[in-house]
């Protein structure tokens, strides 16, 4: 007996619904939707959720509260806490976050979790603890304004006791069989560590300086690089008064082609990043779009394009195709997508666009990249960042990265954990790593491991690298191409959401990788006959880590410090409870003897 209940109200809209039950705990309620002007409006929403005149449909969710600790969502970032119903609307949309929301007991157990398949068109979300009776309180709308055919739309709700995690991957998964288009593939390239310009030089940087640093990075393994804001101005000033034109800046690069054929000679991809809807006050294009925008940002210097008009999206098309046949690069990283969205100053709609919605405009504009792109090379690498990570973006790029948290490991775990869980066999990269010049090998250590489940993006300038440093990152670099299909690829379980993930682990065939972030955790290890290998990473300061075994077995024992020299070996049987000394930012590995 489920204890939640779905009410469907309408402004317009004559909706019929079916239900079914595909699994024990999961119901999905299908609602045909279609166009009625006779409907009068019976929208009654929670009070932070304006009431509209348009045709609209709002799901009203009521869930008895009993034993949950926490909610996740895509965008939620190092909150996980529960709220009350008055919270603020959050708005979800194809280029802004994803239609899940899962709350979760105190063991990071799925309480319940609802799923829409609306993934495009804007959905007005808000979830919280109703205060006069202890339930949940959830509220979708979703705006229909030019509906003119019958459209479906599925709630998906899913009360099973399990894993949260294992849960919201399989709403991802049900996303996945209702689009019509499949992810785009990730080339092998895609897994592999990447060295980025932005945090090592932003925009002040030359030809020169970024080939002595691409020498040094694929000598580490770093197998691509992403020429990041800079390469198209002279301009250093961090703003975007100069995007647009697209061209790069002579005095920087003489001859951009052949610094990216210099890039090819080492045996490395390229990317080029672009600032997608913005185009500078003091572009030479500006002229040409200034009566085709979202909204105008003065702080930026730029204004943000309306896709709605057929000419911005033909620019911005025309532009990466060129750029990607000129230059012949191997991807690009499409920025400030979630920049797409309406503002004060917005528009309304009229016959010189072709698009009435923004999302709509923004699919047509995003589908057009990939189509067009991906005729030149079939391989391209597409990189998106958080918040546009939703399903719908997935057919669209093959990348997909934490937000910029410069420094903070805990940022980019989380980041990483929550982006595994949406995006399938996407790829999935750290926000750029940089660190002081200073800074101890064991911390830096500690950083990469915080991102180790993900591919790894470095951003500091190599030559400035202490040996010690160096040796740490080579170390941590190795292991992650090594163990890529673990880490990567493998079964991923991470621990204790409303704590953010202390502990994680990943498993493949006979290997088992688990990450320690916490010093007061006990590591329960995953054993079963298949499991012969395990690594355990100490992600903290402390010196040592405690470790549960289910069943007694002898491994071979190894320590490794944080540069991945062994500091100890040894072979013994072990069972239970153990505390094992682990140097900071070090590893432990194991290996069964007995199997």
């Amino acid at each position: 007996m489920h204890n939640f209940k779905v009410t469907c109200q309408v402004n317009k809209i004559d909706a019929h619904y079916t239900t079914s039950t595909p699994s024990d705990g999961i119901t999905e309620i299908r609602y045909e939707l279609r166009y009625d002007a006779s409907v009068p409006s019976q929208i009654h929403t929670a009070a932070s959720i304006p009431t509209i005149e348009s045709p609209c449909i709002c799901l009203h969710i009521e869930q008895k509260a009993l034993g949950i600790a926490g909610c996740w969502n895509p965008n939620s970032g190092l909150r996980r806490n529960l709220t009350g119903d008055w919270i603020s609307a959050s708005q979800i949309n194809l280029s802004h976050s994803a239609p899940v929301l899962c709350f979760f007991d105190y063991n990071g157990q799925n309480c319940f979790t609802i799923a829409l398949s609306e993934v495009s068109r804007d959905i007005t979300s808000i979830a919280g603890v109703h205060e006069e009776t202890g339930e949940l309180y959830i509220d979708l709308m979703l705006p229909l304004s030019d509906l003119e055919e019958q459209r479906p739309l599925s709630c998906r709700i899913d009360c099973r006791s399990l894993p949260f995690c294992s849960v919201v991957q399989e709403v991802s998964m049900w996303w996945d069989a209702l689009l019509p288009d499949a992810p785009m593939p990730v080339p092998e390239i895609g897994r592999l560590p990447m060295y980025s310009t932005w945090y090592s030089y932003h925009q002040d940087m030359t030809d020169a300086s970024l080939y002595n640093e691409y020498k040094q990075a694929v000598k580490m393994g770093m197998q691509a690089v992403i020429i990041d804001d800079g390469w198209q101005t002279t301009d250093n000033s961090r703003g975007y008064g100069y995007c647009g034109d697209w061209e790069p800046a002579v005095p920087k690069f003489p001859d951009f082609r052949a610094h990216v054929r210099q890039i090819h000679a080492l045996g490395m991809k390229c990317l080029v990043w672009y600032s997608v809807p913005f185009v500078g006050e003091y572009s030479g294009i500006w002229s040409r779009f200034q009566d085709m925008l979202l909204g105008f940002d003065s702080t930026l210097h730029a204004g943000i394009l309306d896709p709605r008009y057929a000419q911005v999206r033909e620019y911005l098309i025309s532009t990466y195709e060129k750029a990607v046949t000129d230059w012949d690069l191997d991807g690009l990283k499409l920025d400030f997508i979630d920049s797409f969205r309406n503002y004060p100053e917005t528009p309304a709609y009229h016959d010189g666009m072709d698009y009435r919605e923004i999302q709509d405009a923004v699919y047509c504009l995003m589908i057009g990249i990939f189509r067009r792109l991906r005729k030149i090379k079939p391989d391209l690498l597409i990189e998106f960042r958080q918040t546009y990570i939703g399903p719908q973006m997935r057919r669209f790029g093959n990348i997909f990265r934490v937000a910029d948290c410069p420094l903070s490991g805990i940022t980019n775990r989380v980041g990483i954990t929550d982006l595994k869980l949406t995006s399938g066999a996407s790829a999935v990269h750290s926000d750029m790593l940089m660190w002081h010049t200073e800074e101890k090998p064991e911390d830096i250590a500690i950083q990469l491991i915080n991102c180790i489940f993900g591919v790894l993006q470095i951003s500091v300038k190599l030559d400035t690298l202490s040996a010690p440093q160096k040796k740490v990152l080579e170390h941590y670099l190795d292991f992650s191409i090594r163990y890529r299909k673990v880490l990567q690829e493998g079964d991923f379980a991470p621990q204790n959401p409303l704590a953010l993930y202390p502990v994680i682990h990943a498993r493949s065939h006979d290997t088992c990788i688990t990450a320690v972030y916490d010093p007061a955790r006990i590591a329960a290890l995953p054993q079963d006959e298949t499991l012969s290998e395990y690594w355990i990473l100490n992600g903290c300061p402390a010196s040592s880590l405690v470790l549960s075994f289910q069943r007694e077995g002898r491994y071979e024992v190894s320590v490794f410090d944080c540069m991945g020299d062994c500091t100890a070996q040894s072979t013994q049987t072990l069972s239970g409870l153990h505390e094992i000394c682990v140097p900071a930012g070090g590893s432990l590995s194991l290996h069964r003897c007995d199997g």
